[in-house]
């Protein structure tokens, strides 16, 4: 009998040790599912806004409460923090676009409050240190200090390809200031990104801010496989410009072609 009693008490008990951690499990999930929510929301519409993809009006505007959220939530995962920080740039880029004045200073604080809590977490994001270094150019104006950030967006993400587009354009509009090794960078970098295939993006930055080093650049391409190099031809003749790409005939590629 003893012994029915005994196993009968420690039944009770385990079940009662049970409901417990069923009921603390209950409530830390009501605690954190906002929170968990709140996080992959930020992630995925960082995700939307690297890919280029666009959003209905007034659709950002109405995250803002959630992204200030997460921002302020110490126990934010560092994917999180980082994803506000891109969500902060195009916030930024929005009001600039609109040229509101009003807005873009407020919100290039907040980008960079944003972007130094991501790098504070997670210093190996290539495009923060990209962004750091954007910012700190349009707030204070171009430094040579400021080129320390731009070397490490180079050092920890030489290959990225949606992060070079953007570094790329960056960078060969200061082509003039940088260093030799970093001239050599992103010489290199443009190169890399025919050689990826993303024909009209360098393009882009050949006709726009690399036009003035438009030599220095397609000389970069000498080793780049011909069919790439044709490829681009082609893509640059289509925009109008007459240019002497490395290895490929001019007589084979015009604008109406």
């Amino acid at each position: 009998m003893p012994t029915a009693i005994g196993d009968g008490v420690t039944n009770i008990l385990a079940r009662a040790a049970l409901c417990c951690f069923g009921f603390t499990a209950m409530l830390w999930g009501t605690s954190t599912l906002p929170t968990m929510l709140r996080q992959a929301v930020a992630v995925n519409t960082a995700k939307h806004i690297i890919q280029g993809d666009t959003f209905k009006d007034g659709a950002l505007d109405a995250l803002r409460p959630a992204i200030a959220a997460v921002s302020d939530d110490k126990w934010s995962h560092p994917s999180a923090l980082s994803s506000v920080a891109i969500i902060n740039l195009r916030y930024l880029e929005e009001a600039m676009a609109a040229a509101d004045q009003g807005e873009i200073d407020p919100k290039m604080v907040s980008l960079d409050k944003a972007v130094r809590e991501s790098l504070a977490n997670t210093p190996a994001d290539p495009f923060l240190w990209l962004v750091l270094f954007w910012l700190e150019n349009t707030h204070n104006g171009f430094s040579r200090d400021n080129l320390k950030y731009l070397r490490m967006s180079y050092q920890l993400g030489p290959s990225e390809g949606w992060v070079a587009v953007r570094r790329n354009r960056l960078a060969v509009a200061i082509f003039s200031q940088l260093p030799p090794d970093m001239a050599g960078d992103v010489v290199g970098e443009f190169s890399r990104l025919v050689e990826s295939n993303f024909y009209a993006e360098a393009a882009d930055i050949l006709t726009g801010p690399g036009w003035p080093v438009r030599d220095r650049l397609l000389a970069g391409l000498k080793d780049v496989t011909d069919v790439d190099r044709e490829i681009f031809a082609k893509t640059v003749y289509r925009l109008g410009y007459d240019v002497s790409v490395p290895g490929v005939d001019r007589q084979d590629f015009r604008p109406w072609n």
